[in-house]
């Protein structure tokens, strides 16, 4: 294969799509070996990153540089041949159809096929849904979605979650071409310079983007990472650089000083891998480094010469790496996720070492024997429907495995719900079934039956617990309550006050309602603490803390001005040691006539990664080894602290732990339940089983 060297000041580059293009490109253009080069540094950042993460713990703005590869080519394309037809705009997408998706629909379906082969039913749900979200380029929306929803955002990691940033490219195309036309339509009918108008419009997308996800990384980290608007300024700086053509280079100068910029971009680039973190707020600010540093690279255009980075930028194995790193992107992700769950293994640096190679071999076969052979070429002809057989296939492929995955999940797990509700739990006697296993008063046997299954208790969450149900989560509006049990004539008015700790209680409560005549009803809010003064509970999000005071406010309002009998409360938060927060709750809600039962917030592992279902899941004939100390999983509890501490009549507390591990043992299923749904919250199922020793703490409260 031959490479072109390019001229010290290239012409506007060819369409070259996606994250990724090969080193020959069909139109008869022939690509940077500079930006071959330059993707070759962005994917090997994306995969230490995610093999070795300590390593380079920013390698993530391997994507970033992606980004503003693919604008600087992508509106290269268009500004050389604006679109001026819709038939233009469908050869376009077209292009991108035959480009990207037929190594995308492969990643996919190999992926899937190994999840349904070798992992257990829980894990099906989340690829089914994940591999749906990629297929159809919005990845990074459903991540933003389950960064909000307490039933997906624990668990293993996807194998898909890496297409988001296809997925913002891919929006990006869609719509990037209107936006080029537009401006091309108004320079063309106005009378306007074409590219000081393409340079205004871009610019202040640019500007636009960047000032909104600066706006949003603080109080919406999740949103502004994976969000298209908050991304696409960093795709806007290469199609600046685009539409000013030659002259950039031209305006440097020298190949001396072209050389020095080069280099002062891949410094910053580089920089940027070490200095970055996990822990950084970005993109904002911080992703300024590796884009404007890709920028410079790209600006100086490797002009040769003294101090020229073509030796290793034109080395034929950077280059190979840059023709195949759109399939080394797609591969490496999901052979270091599943890999490993499929053999049963830890994920460790020498396991990630053996992957490695596999992963460009993968790579290499890909590239060559399914994205070259369908790589669109000049000529037009039969483009759309080649394009829409590809587009239509795939589609149906992936969607008809996915919807079969999901299909079995969700009929496994009717089916548990249906076994759950039909067990014997009406009244409020202690049985054999969850918590009564631990009472030494019942002779129970000691490894009962498994009545709920692992994908069942996945799911198995109260509504109090549940956003878009009676959980209050940002951004908050008006306060959310549900009423339960009887709500005509109550004999009893309860409210059920806390973060999500207290949402758990919910079925418990539901059913002892349900048997006395009372009414509960639930005041739980995510994300913050039960107090007005959420700034001294560092458990809470700083870019939060005005919501969460002005939402418990209102909460606290509508508590004290209520004439409720009695006052549930309880709360996770481990983070804070001063009690005197939550003694200033208490008071107001003693002062206002309320009595209070604190429930001692309960066990947990507390390990997002490994939640108590999917740890049963890959060890049913093992399920001690997702088990644990009671002197780690049982944590410091400040609001039970502060209502000891108050040491007032009309302030009550609980501790059920004893019913939930054993003094020396917390076990993941006792009496045939799995106790916790997630890595946090006890099952809804278990917490039913609980009622009969929560019933008496209330009747005592309310007398």
């Amino acid at each position: 294969m031959t490479h072109v060297q390019p001229s010290p000041h290239p012409d506007p580059p060819q369409p070259v799509d996606a994250h990724h293009a090969s080193a020959v490109e069909r139109d008869g253009h022939a690509p940077r070996l500079d930006i071959q080069a330059l993707r070759a540094l962005a994917v090997a950042m994306v995969v230490v990153y995610h093999f070795w993460p300590s390593l380079l713990p920013g390698g993530f703005v391997g994507v970033d540089i992606f980004f503003v590869i693919s604008g600087f080519l992508i509106t290269g394309a268009l500004v050389r041949r604006p679109p001026s037809r819709w038939r233009h705009l469908a050869e376009f997408w077209a292009r991108r159809i035959l480009r990207l998706v037929p190594a995308v629909v492969l990643t996919l379906v190999v992926s899937l096929v190994a999840i349904a082969a070798f992992l257990p039913l829980l894990e099906w749900r989340s690829g089914g849904r994940h591999a749906l979200a990629s297929m159809f380029y919005l990845e990074n929306w459903h991540l933003v979605l389950i960064s909000t929803d307490y039933l997906a955002a624990n668990g293993a990691e996807p194998p898909f979650q890496h297409f988001w940033s296809l997925s913002v490219e891919e929006q990006y195309y869609v719509g990037w071409p209107l936006v080029i036309g537009l401006l091309t339509l108004l320079a063309r009918r106005a009378g306007l310079d074409l590219r000081r108008t393409l340079l205004a419009g871009v610019a202040l997308t640019v500007v636009a983007s960047f000032l909104y996800g600066l706006s949003i990384s603080w109080s919406n980290p999740s949103l502004a990472y994976f969000s298209t608007p908050a991304r696409v300024w960093e795709l806007g700086l290469g199609g600046l650089l685009a539409v000013s053509g030659a002259t950039v280079a031209e305006r440097l100068g020298s190949a001396a000083r072209r050389n020095a910029v080069a280099l002062l971009g891949v410094a910053m680039m580089l920089a940027s891998g070490f200095v970055l973190s996990g822990e950084s707020v970005f993109p904002g600010y911080n992703a300024l480094l590796p884009t404007v540093g890709a920028v410079l690279f790209i600006a100086a255009a490797d002009p040769g010469g003294r101090w020229s980075l073509r030796p290793m930028t034109h080395a034929r194995p950077v280059q190979l790496v840059g023709d195949t790193s759109y399939a080394i992107y797609l591969w490496h992700w999901p052979l270091l996720v599943l890999v490993p769950l499929c053999l049963r293994v830890e994920r460790t640096w020498w396991l990630a070492l053996l992957l490695l190679p596999i992963a460009l071999v993968l790579s290499w076969l890909s590239t060559t024997f399914v994205e070259n052979p369908l790589r669109p070429g000049r000529d037009s002809a039969g483009l759309l429907r080649r394009a829409g057989k590809v587009w239509v296939v795939s589609s149906v492929v992936v969607v008809a495995l996915c919807a079969a995955m999901l299909l079995r999940v969700e009929l496994a797990t009717g089916a548990n719900a249906r076994a759950v509700e039909a067990l014997p739990t009406s009244g409020l006697e202690v049985t054999c079934l969850g918590a009564g296993a631990l009472d030494d008063s019942l002779d129970c046997p000691a490894e009962p039956e498994l009545v709920t299954t692992p994908e069942f208790a996945k799911t198995d969450l109260p509504s109090s617990v549940r956003v878009g149900q009676c959980l209050n989560w940002p951004p908050f509006g008006e306060v959310v309550s549900c009423s339960l049990g009887e709500t005509e004539a109550p004999k009893v008015r309860i409210a059920l006050y806390g973060n999500s700790h207290a949402g758990q209680w919910q079925p418990a409560l539901e059913r002892i309602a349900g048997e006395n005549q009372w009414q509960v009803d639930t005041f739980v809010v995510g994300v913050c603490q039960p107090t007005t003064e959420n700034d001294l509970t560092p458990s809470v999000m700083p870019s939060e803390i005005d919501n969460c005071d002005r939402v418990e406010a209102d909460v606290l309002d509508t508590i004290t001005e209520t004439p409720y009998d009695l006052v549930v409360m309880s709360t996770m938060d481990h983070d804070t040691a001063d009690p005197a927060v939550y003694e200033r709750t208490l008071q107001k809600l003693v002062d206002a006539g309320r009595e209070v039962l604190v429930v001692r917030d309960t066990p947990a592992p507390l390990d997002p990664a490994n939640d108590t279902p999917t740890c049963l899941a890959y060890h049913l004939d093992d399920p001690e080894a997702c088990a644990g100390s009671p002197a780690d999983w049982i944590r410091q509890d400040p609001l039970t602290d502060a209502a000891v501490a108050l040491d007032d009549p009309a302030v009550s507390t609980l501790d059920l732990n004893e019913h939930v591990c054993e003094p020396d043992t917390c076990q993941p299923v006792v009496g045939g339940v799995i106790v916790w749904a997630d890595y946090n919250h006890l099952s809804a199922t278990y917490v039913t089983t609980l009622a009969p020793y929560l019933e008496p703490a209330l009747l005592d409260a309310i007398d």
